[in-house]
């Protein structure tokens, strides 16, 4: 195993990234959290971005990307028509919702593919042929 050598730039960003992230959490969970939940992951040939279920009957989706951000925004509306003074207690979520995500790999925006099915978002964003040759070259330098 050998040493990293003490990077000082790297390691400020590094910090600077971790206050971010942080603080961009604790003002969105303030805000009434963040919606939708997400996971990102990554295949041998895209990466995937999957809500959890959304609430409702989704209405106006539109999923965009500039650069490294996935936007996705929305809308998701009740199922029923109670009025909000019958409620005792109430933690679904509906109404508008926006989500900027970064997508730390390259990929190619003009190909992803969404699909909503069962209440759960997936959209598919093919990796960049630069991202396959590079852990093609990767995997062959072990």
């Amino acid at each position: 195993m050998t040493a990293q050598k003490f990077d000082p730039v790297r390691e400020f960003a590094s910090l600077r990234d971790s206050v971010s992230r942080a603080l961009g959490q604790s003002i969105q969970a303030a805000a009434g959290g963040v919606y939708p939940l997400v996971d990102i992951y990554k295949t041998d040939q895209a990466v995937i971005m999957r809500t959890a279920p959304l609430d409702g009957r989704l209405e106006n989706i539109e999923v965009s990307m500039e650069d490294d951000l996935l936007n996705i925004s929305g809308e998701t509306k009740s199922e029923d028509d109670l009025p909000i003074e019958a409620y005792l207690h109430r933690e679904r979520r509906f109404g508008k919702f926006s989500r900027s995500l970064r997508i730390p790999w390259p990929v190619k925006a003009e190909e992803a593919v969404a699909q909503f099915k069962n209440g759960i978002l997936t959209i598919t964003l093919p990796k960049a042929d630069d991202t396959l040759t590079q852990v093609s070259e990767d995997e062959t330098a072990d």
